[in-house]
């Protein structure tokens, strides 16, 4: 009932927006799992492995505009190349069980 025209509406939630679903779905979310109601929303969403409903509604709200709207995706998402956003590991070069001695196990 939420996601109805949330590519209209929930593109860019404002923090006030923000708060009003996370209180709308922390009810649901204490039936769910049972916890006291003075455990924090977003231990409950970790637990249970439920994301922020606005961040559902966001993907929701993106996946019409791309896919049943047609609306293409804004340049910065387009022109991001992998290598952009990944950084190189550093530490260990080989994993460590490969420098263990076998009486060591």
């Amino acid at each position: 009932m939420l996601a109805h025209g949330s590519s209209a509406w929930c593109l860019n939630p404002t923090f006030k927006m923000k708060r009003k679903l996370s209180s709308i779905q922390r009810p649901f979310l204490l039936h769910i799992s049972g916890a006291y109601r003075t455990t924090p929303t977003a231990a409950l969403q970790t637990i249970l492995g439920i994301p922020p409903l606005h961040m559902q509604l966001q993907f929701e709200g993106r996946f019409t505009s791309i896919y049943r709207l047609r609306i293409p995706l804004p340049p910065f998402i387009t022109d991001t190349q992998p290598h952009d956003q990944e950084m190189k590991a550093t530490g260990w070069s080989t994993h460590p069980s490969e420098h263990l001695k076998p009486n060591l196990f």
